[in-house]
């Protein structure tokens, strides 16, 4: 087993709210998983193991050689996706540091892999931070995807993690420190997500373990 490594790549990443994302909609079909999980591990996959993760029989944790994607799958003849998260880097945020941003995260809604699935996804967020010290929103989100953030904020300040918030539309992006949930909801709940193209693709929320602003 493998050690996640991972590439940098630089985008331009803003948390703006869309309808549900193409790559659900393939996906909570099972006949489409399927498919779509025999052409993903087609493609090329390695075997990798994740700090904290207990593998469940029945199940690999993989990496697509071919990008930044990791996938929770089944074994078996007719092998689906149970877990999906795929990552980018960039080092624009903040100075001479690299940060991750999950551009995509599914699972899947089947009872029959909730021992398997349950707190993966907060898992992989950890550990990103673990590993990279940063993780930034995406440039759009689902309202799922939001909903994500919002639990991962709340755990960051509970676990003595930084939580800002960083404006792109400003010279030189400007961070700003989030203090706790109520100045979050009260303050940049609304300034971070909303609907506009030209607005919220430039804003962003961080989670960071180590102190950015003195």
């Amino acid at each position: 087993m493998k050690n996640i490594l991972l590439t940098i790549r630089n985008d331009n990443a803003m948390p703006r709210l869309i309808p549900e994302a193409d790559f659900n909609i393939k996906l909570k079909m099972p006949s489409k998983n399927v498919d779509h999980t025999r052409q993903f591990l087609a493609e090329g996959v390695e075997d990798i193991a994740l700090d904290g993760y207990a593998l469940k029989s029945g199940y690999r944790l993989v990496k697509s050689l071919k990008k930044n994607q990791y996938r929770l799958v089944t074994t078996g003849d007719e092998c689906e996706t149970a877990y999906l998260v795929e990552l980018f880097f960039r080092n624009d945020i903040v100075f001479n540091k690299v940060s991750c941003t999950q551009i995509k995260v599914w699972r899947t809604i089947s009872s029959e892999h909730n021992a398997a699935v349950k707190d993966l996804a907060k898992l992989f967020f950890a550990n990103l931070l673990k590993k990279y010290h940063i993780v930034v929103s995406d440039e759009e989100h689902t309202s799922d995807g939001k909903r994500f953030w919002e639990t991962m904020v709340d755990w960051s300040f509970k676990t003595g993690y930084n939580v800002y918030t960083s404006d792109g539309s400003e010279i030189n992006r400007p961070l700003t420190a989030i203090q706790d949930m109520n100045d979050f909801y009260g303050r940049w709940d609304n300034f971070c997500w909303g609907n506009s193209s030209e607005v919220h693709r430039h804003r962003l929320v961080m989670i960071s373990r180590e102190v950015l602003l003195q």
